[in-house]
């Protein structure tokens, strides 16, 4: 009786084990554990490879692979002959249905509190999402996309059909947008369905760039979104000292508030998470690399796609890639006229494109490729093909689907490769991968078979023989494919670089028997030498001894100047000039988004510039930190910077400040009034004043062995501070005599000295005032009547101010204007009779010394920079022609180099024509001919104000018109 009790009990204990793994009716069943495919050509690993071979699979995982490997006995046999099996493949960077953090709801109170540093009165705005968070709306690093990760089969499926098994998902939308989620692409709830949860905090320099919705909240622009970043992370640091500070001090001081965004920021700033920053232009990735590396980040990039554009600063990461294949489409033009439309960078740009992962491969970078950007998924296999026939290897980019992706989530372990005890994820393919015309057969996820369906099938009857004329065609249309395919193959275009930087750079150079205009204590010299060495001047003089191995160029007939410099201008600047959001942006820097790519670079030294003042705009009553730049044409951005000038920042007075004009959506920031801009400017050097005031104790504190709650450090009153302690300069846009008086006397109030006034119209009025100060006056010429408060502006007023003993400048506020920057000089001897080696001060040594940079340019002495032009005639005549220019003992212009240099760029044009009109012919273009929604007719970032809009002082046009 006993042993019939045991046997029935085991019976039962089998039954309900069993009935655990009985699904109901309705339900697709469980498939069987174990798999064996047999026979087919088994890619073990990039270069790996055995044909044919075995691949065992049993309960979700490899059991075994190789050559002689068995099936087991109770494994389903698959006959894998003629197929092709590889890893797994997996996208690093996918999106599926982020709808992103809510948008910011108004909740009253001026626009200048949403910060909460700003200095302003008022409601701070909801960021929108529930609980505890940062106080702006695009700063969500704690949200989580484990935590709304929701399948959709539809989706799914979409991924599998070419190819996937491992999607790592990605957030959309913010700055710091939240972790990703490292997912399989199975059937089953999320809990299945997720591998690996928070693998990166993911970062974005997004702007409001074509976005009217967003333009009026910070961050807008490229180089805010930078201050945010930088801002938050110090913030996370600074949290987490104070919260160690009030566990030893909780009975002596004020509780800290909660802050989850924060908090979330902690394990990157141990090292121990990556920060994932999206680019979406090849400066962009630049601008990541550096901030990355200054707040000592862990980090990578998801390329934009145009790093061939500067791969050695793409090379600067350290770190890999994530590249997408979202290639420019061809469209099919219909007209001549059409084609002739088409400009040398979109026809690079649609050239180049698929060659951008073998480029940065070449270089050494590892690389992952992802379908991120593709509208259409079922063009990934096709680009992937041209990205390979532009010298990717297979291997190369088998490994950028599987090996790369799998180590940077740090999932190596367990995917990427073929191996036993790896997780059983596997595409299948009958053919090449690499073919897009061979047909998937299935993607295994977790050991499950999800067989891909089928395509179309044929029109016609396969046992329906073709005519020949339909042979003929058919062989016809083939030939035609395989030539478009064949010429896509080959590059046409040239690397950009090739045409950029000094064609000359000799270690000595000798100008003889010119005319030498000094702008120093020796003025003009008429026959005179200028010896340049080490890119130092070395002596101007006459009949100077030429030395061994020296450039020689003759300068009989010719004039040489110093080197033109720009007072103010903003020709060099990624994205919007303003962030006007809000009435202080002290904490944004232009030299975080210097544009090195822009053309007017090159257009400017040919009119003689060499140093160029790059400006926040005049949006706001306290702009941000502006930016002295050399023009190093071919350097990269923080290459151009002229690292030894004083910092300045931009102030403005007027009414782009209080927002006159702008439109009836634009009412709410405060200042609305002249007198509340003084007002401001009260409060925020107040503000500044108790800062500095709270570090010196805490400092203090700290000598005197104390242990002092820690001060959180506040970019924008730090900048500020920097003013009120003599490390930086104000550069103020001004119109209006009274406005210029009462920042005078307020910055008197606070000692600080204001180092130019920037257009200052009305200078002439208030020119004893200006020069009391010890501002610099750097003017517009013969601007006026543009709008109501120039109506006072009259072409003398450079000349008056002079006479007053201020130092006065002429500048261009314009890329178009900075190319005749001498001709502006010669204003001031029309409109005041200046003494013509004075007038040319105007635009060389007198802007030197505004920025404080006449130690090193501005004049030909000894011991300066070898910056200098070679004219055809005086620089003050309307006839001469700017013929070289010199910047550091460097030739970065010379005007017979710069017309081979127009011709080859015609040349490459008109092939690059003729390609894409056969490419196109032969089948390769598309059918975004009207230009709609086709990446080939995007102008990149970098040149996207080279021409058209006109951007100055107030940023481009759509900042009013919301275009």
């Amino acid at each position: 009786m006993l042993r019939f009790f045991f046997a029935f009990a085991l019976t039962l204990l089998a039954t309900s084990t069993n009935a655990q793994d009985i699904r109901p009716p309705g339900q697709r069943p469980d498939p069987p554990g174990c798999h064996a495919l047999v026979g087919g050509k088994v890619v073990v690993a990039p270069g790996k490879v055995i044909d044919p071979g075995t691949v065992v699979i049993r309960d979700g995982r490899i059991e075994a692979v190789g050559a002689d490997v068995k099936p087991p006995a109770d494994a389903r046999v698959w006959d894998a002959k003629g197929w092709t099996i590889y890893a797994g493949l997996i996208d690093a960077w996918a999106k599926m249905g982020d709808a992103g953090a809510p948008a910011p709801k108004p909740q009253g109170g001026p626009m200048a509190a949403d910060s909460g540093f700003l200095g302003a009165p008022g409601t701070q705005r909801d960021p929108g999402t529930p609980g505890p968070g940062a106080a702006l709306p695009k700063i969500t690093p704690e949200r989580r996309m484990v935590d709304g990760f929701s399948p959709d089969a539809k989706a799914i499926a979409g991924w599998r059909e070419i190819g996937f098994a491992a999607l790592n998902v990605v957030p959309s939308k913010g700055i710091l947008r939240g972790t990703t989620a490292f997912v399989v692409l199975g059937d089953g709830d999320p809990n299945t369905l997720v591998l690996k949860a928070d693998v990166w905090e993911v970062a974005a320099l997004v702007s409001a760039m074509g976005v009217p919705e967003e333009l009026d909240t910070y961050p807008s622009s490229h180089m805010a979104a930078i201050a945010a970043i930088r801002q938050a992370f110090s913030d996370a640091a600074w949290h987490r000292k104070d919260l160690l500070h009030y566990e030893l001090h909780a009975a002596d001081r004020q509780r800290p508030p909660a802050d989850p965004s924060l908090d979330a920021l902690a394990p990157c700033l141990d090292g121990k998470r990556f920060v994932a920053f999206e680019s979406d232009a090849a400066l962009v990735t630049d601008y990541e690399i550096r901030l990355a590396n200054e707040l000592g980040l862990k980090f990578l990039i998801r390329a934009s796609g145009q790093e061939w554009r500067r791969p050695d600063l793409a090379g600067a990461a350290g770190s890999s890639l994530i590249v997408p294949v979202n290639f420019p489409e061809l469209p099919t033009l219909p007209d001549e006229a059409d084609w002739a439309q088409v400009s040398l960078d979109q026809f690079r740009a649609w050239d180049w494109a698929p060659e951008n992962p073998a480029v940065l491969v070449k270089r050494g970078i590892a690389v992952s490729l992802t379908c991120d950007g593709l509208g259409d998924k079922g063009q990934f296999r096709k680009n992937l093909r041209l990205a390979i026939d532009r010298g990717l290897t297979e291997d190369q980019a088998l490994s950028s689907l599987t090996v790369e992706p799998a180590k940077l989530c740090g999932l190596d372990e367990r995917l990427g490769t073929i191996e036993k005890g790896k997780i059983a994820n596997l595409t299948v393919v009958a053919g090449s991968y690499f073919d897009p015309e061979a047909k998937l057969v299935s993607v295994w996820v977790d050991g499950r078979v999800y067989p891909v369906k089928p395509g179309d099938k044929p029109k016609e009857a396969a046992d329906k023989p073709k005519t020949d004329d339909e042979k003929k065609k058919d062989a016809e249309s083939d030939k035609k494919k395989q030539e478009a395919r064949d010429l896509a193959a080959k590059r046409v275009a040239r690397a950009p670089m090739e045409e950029r930087g000094p064609d000359v750079q000799p270690g000595t150079v000798l100008v003889k028997g010119a005319t030498i205009w000094t702008s120093g204590p020796a003025g003009r010299i008429d026959k005179a030498d200028l010896l340049c060495s080490g890119g130092k001047i070395i002596a101007v003089g006459t009949n100077l001894e030429t030395p061994a191995g020296a450039l020689v160029i003759d300068g009989t007939g010719l004039h040489v100047t110093p080197g033109l410099i720009d007072c103010h201008s903003h020709m060099a600047i990624v994205g919007d000039v303003n962030e006007g959001t809000i009435p202080s942006s002290a904490m944004v820097r232009i030299q975080d988004v210097v544009n090195s790519e822009t053309d007017n670079i090159a257009q400017e030294l040919a009119g003689g510039l060499t140093c160029s003042n790059l400006l926040h705009g005049s949006a706001n009553p306290i702009g941000g930190q502006n930016c002295v730049i050399k023009l190093r044409e071919g350097d990269s951005p923080d290459g151009l910077r002229f690292k030894e000038a004083i910092p300045g920042i931009k102030f403005a007075l007027g009414e782009n400040v209080k927002q006159s004009n702008w439109g009836e959506k634009f009412n709410t920031r405060f200042p609305q009034s002249r007198m509340g801009v003084r007002t401001f400017y009260e409060n925020r050097f107040t503000a500044a004043q108790q800062y500095l005031a709270a570090w010196e104790a805490f400092e203090k504190a700290k000598k005197d062995g104390l242990d002092p709650a820690p001060v959180r450090r506040d970019l924008e009153l730090e900048t500020l501070g920097e003013l009120l302690t003599g490390k930086r300069i104000i550069h103020c846009h001004s119109y209006r005599a009274d406005e210029i008086l009462m920042l005078i006397r307020e910055m008197d109030k606070f000692g600080i000295k204001i180092g130019t006034f920037q257009h200052v119209l009305e200078g002439y009025k208030v020119a004893d005032e200006i020069a009391k100060h010890g501002a610099g006056g750097s003017c517009f010429t013969d601007w006026w009547a543009y709008k109501f408060e120039v109506y006072d502006a009259i072409p003398y007023c450079g000349a008056l101010m002079r006479e007053r003993g201020v130092c006065v400048s002429f500048n261009s506020d314009s890329s178009e204007l900075a190319r005749r920057m001498y001709l502006e000089a010669a204003k001031a001897v029309k409109y005041g009779g200046v003494d013509e080696p004075e007038a040319l001060k105007f635009v060389t040594l007198n802007p030197a010394i505004q920025l404080r940079i006449d130690k090193w340019v501005g004049s030909l002495e000894p011991e300066k920079n070898a910056d200098f032009v070679i004219w055809s005639a005086s620089p003050l005549d309307s006839r001469t022609v700017c013929l070289q220019t010199w910047i550091d003992g460097k030739r970065y212009f010379e005007r017979g180099k710069a017309g081979e240099r127009a011709a080859a760029r015609l040349k490459e044009w008109t092939e690059l024509r003729e390609k894409a009109k056969k490419v196109a012919a032969g089948g390769g273009g598309g059918e975004a001919g009207d230009g709609k929604g086709n990446k080939f007719f995007e102008t990149c970032l970098e040149h996207r104000y080279d021409y058209g809009w006109q951007v100055g002082c107030e940023g481009a046009e759509r900042v009013r018109t919301g275009k």
